[in-house]
């Protein structure tokens, strides 16, 4: 996927939407403001977004405020990050 922004790579943004999501973004990558300026410039990418964003919001009506433990928050990103990287390397 790719848009008119050389600076931003889509990968990089909608591989940091859910930490986007929660303000849980560090130093070492795009900034909040870096990735909501792509967001807003880039359509590919801001659809990806919204549809993730939905998502998350029907979860959370669905769940109302329980909020998940540590642990298990810590065990799903990361069996997240493999299904990315398992679709990456699938043709």
């Amino acid at each position: 996927m790719s848009c008119n922004d050389d600076e931003v790579d889509c990968a990089e943004v909608l591989d940091r939407v859910y930490v986007f999501f929660d303000h849980e973004l560090d130093d070492r990558a795009l900034t909040y403001d870096e990735i909501k300026a792509h967001l807003d410039d880039c359509q590919p990418c801001l659809s990806t977004y919204d549809i993730e964003r939905v998502i998350r919001e029907a979860l959370a009506r669905a769940c109302g405020c329980d909020h998940a433990p540590d642990d298990l928050r810590l065990k799903i990103r990361a069996r997240i990050e493999e299904v990315r990287v398992q679709m990456t390397r699938t043709p």
